[in-house]
């Protein structure tokens, strides 16, 4: 099997020849139509939210616990987790084209996938790889919520009407809970539980502490959320605002001021283009493929970098043609990648 040098072909970039155009529909003539590649970015940002809120003893703390460092008063503070992206690839509508259908053409055999973007000639479509848009919905986890109930208290406590009063008994049944695990760890029981039953038990204290130690502490409540941010680049951006980030409302739109910038910079590479020998004849394009840009996507919020990263970008890359003589060769297998629009093979 005869396989054709790529390279030559494509060293003529940029000539657009006058035998396929934009798409366009002329009253008569049977077109195939075909679309090249662009990549919509995919940004999904996970926030952590911590909300501190102060225990309802907290004012009692230093005297009973002998802590000074507590909560008090209740806020709550959001910062980026995490930053990951991923891509879609959808049809490029500026390069989208139309090619004549002829009697026994090798292009009557122009394949493309379901959204109509070419995968090459005469080969098997191609699927679509997109990420999930049925899950751009705000992702809620919540870590460490505190407990609105109060643990038990003795009724000499419960009745004594006075909070200074109830703080007591709180500081009183952590004593106690700190000397049942101090007997337990030392073995000074009268029945020693086994493995099992001994790590239920300090499990146990340890909560019931926790509870009761944060009426005086206060409690730190972590919840994270997820939301999908959408970005096209159609030309290469330096340090334009993609989202915010509010301090009461999470991220907001790019133009809401309330909240702080983060920024996207996107860097295609620089493609050094040869002109054509002008003694060679040009010849018309019929197909055009793309080769794509290296980028780099960073997203900063001003000062340090959050996410880097490199991507072809098909919308960012050179235009190539391929000429009507390769056309002429009878049963013709071209290969395109419908992701990013790059030529992977040419053979008969």
């Amino acid at each position: 099997m005869r396989q054709f040098v790529i390279i030559s072909i494509l060293l003529i970039v940029g000539f657009l020849g006058k035998a396929q155009s934009d798409f366009s529909l002329t009253e008569g003539v049977s077109v195939l139509t075909y679309s090249l590649p662009k990549t919509e970015l995919c940004f999904e940002v996970e926030i952590e939210t911590i909300t501190e809120k102060p225990g309802v003893f907290y004012l009692y703390s230093q005297r009973y616990l002998a802590v000074n460092k507590v909560i008090m008063e209740e806020k709550s503070t959001l910062k980026i987790k995490n930053i990951k992206m991923t891509s879609n690839t959808i049809p490029d509508l500026k390069r989208r084209y139309a090619v004549e259908v002829l009697p026994k053409s090798v292009l009557n055999g122009i394949v493309v996938d379901s959204q109509g973007i070419l995968c090459g000639v005469n080969v098997e479509p191609k699927p679509v790889v997109q990420c999930d848009r049925n899950n751009d919905t705000n992702n809620n986890v919540t870590i460490g919520d505190q407990s609105s109930d109060i643990l038990p208290l003795t009724q000499e406590y419960m009745m004594a009407g006075s909070v200074a009063k109830m703080a007591e008994g709180a500081a009183i049944q952590i004593y106690n809970i700190r000397s049942s695990r101090l007997n337990l760890l030392s073995g000074d029981v009268d029945h020693m539980p086994d493995g099992d039953a001994m790590k239920m038990m300090l499990s146990g204290l340890d909560k019931k502490e926790k509870e009761l130690t944060e009426l005086f502490v206060g409690s730190i409540r972590k919840s994270t959320t997820k939301h999908k941010i959408y970005f096209t680049p159609e030309n290469p951006v330096s340090k334009e605002i993609l989202f915010r980030l509010s301090a009461i409302r999470g991220v907001v739109d790019k133009d809401d001021l309330s909240g702080e910038p983060y920024f996207i910079t996107v860097t295609p590479e620089k493609f050094q283009k040869q002109e054509p020998d002008p003694k060679t004849k040009l010849e018309k394009a019929v197909l055009f493929t793309v080769l794509p840009a290296s980028t780099n996507i960073t997203i900063s919020d001003g000062v340090k970098d959050i996410l880097k990263n490199n991507l072809q970008l098909p919308q960012l890359g050179e235009l190539m043609m391929l000429p009507e003589s390769l056309f002429k060769v009878p049963g013709l297998y071209i290969s395109v990648d419908n992701q990013t629009g790059r030529l992977l093979e040419i053979k008969k």
